[in-house]
């Protein structure tokens, strides 16, 4: 456990509080403490009493001192421990031990429901020899349980078993020091006679074969039934009470088109007939299977029954069918046999109701201990009449006895080693708690430091083990996260250090029980209670902030903003947290921020599009400032193959749009886990070959399971699970770009209430907090959801990124447009004329209006042509739409700030819409520390300029790839860079409007595959005369290949330029045509290399030998590559000493290391004159 705490930050608090002095000295004293002392935690059961104030939880646990070890239990019994075992175990103090837990079953998923606090002290009886001192030879017993619970319901008058849906494990802790144990005590026996005789006793059986989840969501579980065989049941029963019927309660389920029948039998007789109703087998979203719940009773055939279940027409080879459960209540005498006996008699429960009790058990005497509550087993001190132990006992409810002797003692399984002392209870306030799987504590802690530095965050890291140990006594259970969470929320609410934030560091799965390697299950999730009805089933790591009195599963609001890092391994976990420190760097800037991406579907009747439009809409009214790319399916021209339908050019359009950064990426429309849209516009291979850096968007979207992250597949038969990753994962887990997070959809969701829920996200999304900064991203989904009503839907949507990452809008201030040619914007300005020269300027102001004269930094205008009016082609039949959408750009720039006024000048192209109409400039400007947007719309866009002089020359074009240390005819990888120089006085055209004028890109002279590269166009600072273009492509076959590239300038002059390029597979890290030039040299030289490893981190370490072999020069230098060069080492024909080397021939020695500690060298020479 680890906290990450900023003192300078916390004495700028001083003034608000006056206890700030004792509030600073708590900090340093745990600071200190924590360096001294590790925990990891272990925990034993608490009073069972719902934890609403912040005060009644213990100040402490007892795991924070003493020595602690943990032992398993599997099932109810009586345990034993040797003085011997546990000195074996190291045990400081064996002549003293205790036992301490915290089981207490499944717990509540509710929070008003009793939870168990800290570990509770369990009675135990110490079997010593005539000395009474517990040594050599000694042991004590305890009673301990499974942790599934059988429990009575008075109002049906049956038991219900509650399995555990996260262990089949129970854990026990135990110590010694200087404290006695705590000792069973008799049972005090009641005055006055009985008034019910008890002989018989409950038996209970439970058949529940967990091996399938049919849909692979939700916490049930099943039995596959076969078409061709029954399921035999064989409870164990013997000596039943003669005549005394069986209760059975048999649940079944099929997936079937028609009716399906299963049978309950016992031997060979019928039962039961168990109906179950069909099911519409087109319907993919609905109900999977249907259930059937049927109960009833039935005398035994034997003392002894077995019984058997399966489908009554076996010859219906179309139809699955599963089995739930089968449940058995039987009566049985009272006896014990010499096996441990378990007694409970639900007649004998009654108001005010003494019961004597005779158990059978001839000649043995055994041990008889009341065990209704678990933690206190009593003694019952009983008499025998013959054959009979008798004893009367208090049932105003019912009582749990078990009868047992020495020798049925089960030993427990011990865990190696010692469990670290450890104190949730006492652990200082944190404003984020991390809660990791110790395999990615490395970076948790990474993570947690980048927050103290970014913004004074204060981080608590625990692992789940540490959480179990306190809160549900070692067993893994949600409940106990949510109640730890719940008592830190409590025990922060008011004061100045407020809980929140959740991080969940670590992947999850459906399957909860089974632990990593083997499931990638490193942080549990909650599931639905459904697991047979699709739409009805889900995930949700909401449960973890639903804090409140009397909330729970999916009910109430959410209290902390709740995020996940779903990593499997601790090479995507370094990913994450490099990706979240550069989008956190204030060095992350670009007019990629101005940008929001609304791509929508083209089915139901356009209601995705009309949906997109909704939320471009209400971006328009609430941020103008912001510019909206849409890209609408039916927009773009439909394809038909063999495998279906496609639209190459909308993944065309969102590729490029990923590459090049924006904001936010928001998806309306149908998707799965495999990609978007039944076109599968965007797919897996598409999400692996973004290569888009630090300009990381938010992805939005609202559609169905595309960030499933809690998938696997799994063999029913040999239990072998494989890991799914999902679309949406791999968004995240991108390590060449991707997103930095994604408000997702982990299954089937509705349109109408992921449109409410995306309003909702963009309602909270541009605002600040508290403290005037920007909203976190669990801030912006918790204030969404919140809003968004009380239905399920909603629950269905996850944030898979850090909470606490603030979103990247570029809020400190506003560029403002002060005067176009020289004319203020409050006169009446020209209009923006084809080939007029414009001149623009204006200011940069804070917040509040303020002009920051201190604000010297870099301003990047776009200046839009008008709107155009776009129609869809209906592809999919129905109607067309029509949407406004502004892209033709006359002009984008960089122009320089100082003392917070800036000014800019180009060229209108004469490719622009003649007819007057609203045109738009958009600007983003960013200093060293602060980045701001801003736009102007009262411009006028039309017309002709009169213009002297004539321009018949096309652009100058400097083409490469990937640098400019690209040769011609170098080599490339099969997705490399398009990087073009282009230079014109006249300016350079991109506004798209001119037929056959666009700035275009093809491979291999084929026109007809052209690339527009209108939008990427960017001119230099401060000019309008020369830019450059940066284009990825994507999977070029391996060989040789030519690029063109075709540009025109304002007057609609051309130019093209053609470089070659050959295509090599990656394959091993290779050097090849090491260079040093000049060579001979007379001064310096610089020595380079092609090498195959573009866009990678590396260290390049250059080595300069004489002929001797003896090294005088070494060079280190880490950079990263954009291409499939190496950026030059330059030698100044120097020694380390500083020494001139003499005239010779020197070797030159080049080791190249990535990341991936994957190593190439090379050598050369050198002749110095």
């Amino acid at each position: 456990m680890r906290y990450y705490f900023n003192f300078a930050w916390l004495q700028k608090q001083k003034n608000k509080s006056k206890n700030i002095v004792k509030f600073l000295s708590l900090y340093v004293m745990m600071f200190r403490l924590l360096h001294k002392i590790s925990l990891i935690f272990i925990f034993i059961p608490g009073i069972l009493l719902c934890q609403p104030a912040k005060d009644s939880y213990s100040s402490s646990s007892v795991l924070s001192a003493g020595q602690w070890f943990k032992v398993a239990v599997l099932k109810d019994g009586i345990y034993r421990i040797d003085y011997s075992r546990l000195r074996q175990a190291g045990a400081n103090n064996p002549a003293l031990p205790r036992i301490f837990t915290n089981n207490s079953g499944q717990l509540s998923y509710y929070t008003s429901d009793p939870s168990p606090d800290d570990l509770t002290e369990v009675s135990v009886l110490l079997v010593t020899g005539q000395d009474g001192i517990f040594n050599e030879g000694d042991y004590l017993l305890f009673f301990g349980q499974g942790t599934g619970r059988w429990k009575f319901n008075i109002n049906s008058g049956e038991y219900d078993f509650m399995r555990h849906n996260y262990s089949d494990t129970a854990y026990y802790f135990i110590t010694s020091g200087t404290v006695p144990s705590k000792r069973i005590t008799d049972a005090v026996i009641p005055s006055g006679p009985p008034d019910y005789q008890s002989s018989g006793s409950d038996v209970l059986y439970i058949h529940e074969v967990e091996s399938e989840n049919i849909i692979k969501s939700g916490r049930e579980w099943y039995q596959p039934v076969s078409p061709i065989a029954d399921i035999q049941i064989n409870p164990g029963f013997t000596d039943l009470i003669p005549g005394e019927p069986v209760k059975y309660r048999v649940r079944m389920l099929a997936r079937a088109p028609s009716v399906s029948d299963f049978h309950f039998s016992e031997s060979s007789t019928l039962l039961k007939t168990i109906r179950v109703q069909d099911v519409n087998m087109y319907n993919y979203t609905g109900t999977y299977a249907q259930i059937t719940d049927s109960a009833g009773s039935s005398v035994p055939l034997s003392s002894s029954p077995v019984y058997m279940t399966g489908f009554k027409d076996k010859t219906d080879a179309g139809v699955k069918g599963w089995l739930d459960y089968v449940k058995l209540h039987a009566r049985k005498r009272s006896s014990y046999s010499g096996n441990t006996a378990f007694i409970a008699d639900y007649r004998s429960a009654g108001p005010g109701r003494i019961t004597g009790f005779t158990i059978k058990s001839p000649g043995e005497d055994p041990l008889v201990w009341d065990v209704t509550d678990p933690m206190n087993p009593e003694n019952i001190n009983y008499t025998r009449n013959g054959e009979d132990i008798i004893f009367t006992a208090r049932t105003d409810s019912l009582r749990n006895y078990v009868v047992f002797s020495l020798s049925n003692a089960i030993q427990p399984l011990f865990r190696s080693g010692t469990v670290p002392n450890q104190d949730l209870h006492g652990s200082p306030p944190a404003e984020m708690v991390i809660v990791t799987h110790p395999l990615f504590l490395k970076y948790a802690e990474q993570l947690a430091s980048l927050h103290l530095m970014n913004s004074g965050l204060i981080s608590q890291i625990v692992t789940p083990g540490q959480i179990y140990n306190e809160f549900s006594g070692g067993i893994p259970d949600v409940a106990a996260i949510r109640n730890f969470l719940r008592m830190k929320y409590f025990k922060q609410k008011g004061t100045e250090t407020t809980l929140k934030y959740l991080l969940l560091f670590g992947d999850g799965s459906f399957e909860n029980k089974t632990l990593p390697p083997s499931n990638p299950n490193f942080i549990p999730t909650w599931q639905s209670q459904n697991s047979n009805i699709i739409v009805s089933s889900f995930t949700s790591d909401d449960f973890y902030g639903l804090l409140e009195d009397g909330e729970g599963e999916a009910e109430g609001t959410e209290d902390l903003g709740i995020g996940r890092l779903p990593v499997s391994d601790t090479a995507q976990a370094g990913t994450i947290v490099r990706k979240i420190a550069s989008y956190m760097a204030p060095a992350n800037t670009g007019e990629w921020k101005n940008t929001i991406c609304i791509l929508a579907d083209d089915e139901d009747g356009n209601a995705h599009m009309a949906d997109a439009e909704g939320l471009s809409l209400l971006l328009r009214d609430s941020v103008p400032e912001y510019n909206i790319d849409k890209i609408y399916l039916d927009a773009f021209r439909q394809e038909t193959s063999v495998n279906g339908q496609t639209y190459p050019d909308v993944t065309i359009a969102v590729n490029n749009r990923i590459n090049s950064g924006c904001l936010i990426f928001n998806y309306v429309g149908h998707g799965n886990e495999n990609g978007l849209a039944h076109e599968r516009v965007v797919k897996t291979e598409d999400i692996n070959t973004w290569k888009n850096g630090t300009r990381l968007p938010l992805f939005i979207t609202a559609t169905c399971e595309f960030s499933r992250f809690d998938d696997i597949d799994m063999n029913i038969v040999t239990r072998t699970m494989t890991s799914r990753t999902s679309a949406g994962e791999m968004v995240l887990l991108n390590e060449n770009g991707g997103g930095i997070a994604l408000m997702s959809t982990t299954r089937v969701v509705y349109s109408a209430p992921n449109y409410y829920l995306n309003r909702n996200i963009y309602d909270a999304t541009f605002d600040t907090d508290e403290s005037g900064n920007p909203r976190s991203f669990g801030d912006i989904i918790r204030i969404a959801k919140n809003n968004s009503g009380n239905g399920p839907n909603k629950r269905n949507f996850s944030l898979l990124g850090d909470p606490a990452v603030r979103l990247a809008w570029p809020w400190h201030g506003r560029v403002v447009t002060d005067s176009v040619n020289h004319v203020s914007v409050n006169a009446k300005t020209d209009s923006l004329k084809a080939l007029s020269t414009v001149t623009i300027s204006g200011h940069i102001e804070d917040r509040n209006g303020t002009i920051m004269n201190n604000f010297n930094g870099t301003i990047l205008p776009v200046v839009f042509d008008k709107a155009s009016s776009v129609k869809t082609l209906a592809n999919d039949g129905g109607l067309s739409m029509t949407f406004d959408l502004t892209n033709n750009i006359l002009f984008s720039g960089k122009t320089s700030a100082a003392n917070g006024k800036f000014r800019f000048t180009f060229i209108v192209p004469r490719d622009i819409d003649y007819s007057f109409g609203q045109g738009r400039i958009s600007y983003y400007a960013s200093s060293a520390d602060k980045d701001m947007t801003g736009y102007y719309t009262e411009i006028v866009v039309g017309g002709f300029a009169s213009v002297t002089g004539t321009d018949k020359k096309g652009p100058e074009i400097k083409l490469f790839m990937n640098d400019t240390l690209f040769r011609n005819g170098g080599i490339t990888d099969a997705n490399p860079r398009i990087l073009a120089l282009i230079k014109d006085e006249g300016g350079i055209n991109t506004t798209g409007a001119g037929i056959g004028h666009d700035l275009i890109a093809y491979i291999d002279n084929d026109p007809k595959s052209s690339v527009i590269l209108n939008n990427y166009f960017i001119n230099d600072q401060n000019s309008y005369i020369s830019g450059k273009v940066a284009y990825d492509l994507s999977d070029i076959p391996q060989g040789d290949h030519t690029l063109t590239l075709k540009a025109w300038d304002n007057f609609n002059n051309s130019s093209q330029q053609t470089i070659k390029f050959i295509v090599e597979p990656e394959g091993e890290f290779i050097l090849k045509d090491l260079i040093s030039y000049p060579n001979p040299v007379v001064s310096e030289t610089r020595i380079s290399a092609g090498h195959n490893r573009p866009d990678e981190e590396i260290e390049i370490i250059l080595t300069i030998l004489d002929m001797s072999g003896r090294v005088i020069r070494v060079i280190k230098e880490e950079t990263f590559t954009t291409g499939y060069q190496l950026p030059p080492l330059t030698w100044d024909g120097r020694t380390d000493g500083g020494r001139r080397a003499g005239k010779g021939i020197y070797i030159y020695s080049l080791r190249v290391s990535t990341r991936d500690g994957e190593e190439a060298k090379g050598t050369g020479r050198i002749i110095i004159l």
